[in-house]
């Protein structure tokens, strides 16, 4: 459970870092793709989202190798440099986790905190910041489960022109680390991108998918 939590603690930072003031304008967009693990079992996913008058609503869903399904939702409102956000994530199992925080930006930077709490009522706390400059934008966000133990996610995004590069590193409570490398392109609205994720024991499996984006 507390894996659990942390992990979907950091995701909902990373995705409030997302929060800029051309997303609030308006725009859609819908993306898909696939993560292969290192034995083959390969995992699908879909998400798509919505941004009008600062509410942007986000959500998804991804099918394992075994056909267990897990979906998210989410929504963030932003005014005047700082934004809410509420969401819920539910697993294969039905068990579901629900996420509140709150964010600000400005001036190319941004930080949030907020709380997931578990099925059990057990409550993982997360915050983090970020900013970009020069092409390059960087985060960090730690999340800290019931029981104490916290996760760390280090993630740099580099642009040139319309494709990029990023790299992520999670760190658990007992130091073993994941690590993600990937690149993309972007043109007439849709983007492709891949690459490879590796575990603790390094092993590697890789991911791919495609995103279009419409005003």
């Amino acid at each position: 459970m507390q894996k659990g939590a942390a992990i979907a603690a950091c995701a909902a930072l990373l995705s409030m870092a997302l929060v800029v003031e051309a997303e609030a304008r308006g725009r859609s967009w819908n993306a898909g793709g696939s993560v292969t693990g290192p034995r083959g079992g390969t995992t699908t996913w879909q998400r798509s989202g919505q941004c009008s008058g600062g509410t942007c609503t986000r959500s998804g869903t991804a099918t394992g190798p075994g056909g267990g399904t897990s979906s998210w939702e989410k929504t963030r409102t932003c005014s005047g440099g700082s934004c809410t956000s509420q969401g819920s994530y539910t697993g294969p199992g039905g068990n579901t986790w629900t996420q509140s925080g709150t964010g600000t930006y400005g001036n190319g930077s941004w930080q949030g905190q907020g709380t997931v709490t578990g099925p059990r009522g057990g409550q993982t706390t997360y915050q983090g910041s970020g900013g970009c400059a020069n092409g390059s934008c960087s985060s960090q966000t730690t999340a800290t489960g019931p029981s104490g133990g916290t996760w760390t996610r280090e993630k740099s995004v580099t642009r040139n022109g319309n494709s990029w590069e990023t790299d992520v590193k999670v760190t658990g409570p007992k130091g073993g680390t994941w690590t993600r490398d990937g690149q993309g392109t972007c043109a007439n609205g849709t983007c492709t991108y891949g690459g490879t994720v590796t575990g603790p024991g390094g092993k590697t499996g890789t991911y791919s998918g495609t995103a279009t984006y419409g005003q």
